[in-house]
């Protein structure tokens, strides 16, 4: 989660303190307010927060379905456009 304009960047952030460099984007989406995306996300995952971290634990896939849920919800409305591309790229 977070509000990334720059994923390549963003990763390479997150991977400087990790020498397996093991972090990888599961899944993204763009949202035209982030801020507020990330808000509803962090009250969505509210009961997977590792305590005193940043961090969450779920599995993957269980977080990237919230997210897709969220971005249908926000699409319908008119509020977010579709990622082109993959996640990597």
């Amino acid at each position: 989660m977070g509000l990334a304009k720059d994923l390549k960047n963003r990763l390479r952030q997150m991977n400087t303190n990790d020498p397996e460099r093991g972090y990888r984007f599961h899944e993204t989406r763009r949202f035209d307010d982030r801020k507020q995306a990330e808000a509803v996300l962090h009250e969505l995952l509210a009961g997977y927060r590792i305590a005193g971290t940043e961090w969450f634990d779920l599995h993957p896939e269980d977080a990237a379905g919230l997210l897709r849920g969220l971005h249908r919800r926000t699409a319908a409305d008119g509020r977010s456009r579709r990622d082109e591309g993959s996640p990597d790229e």
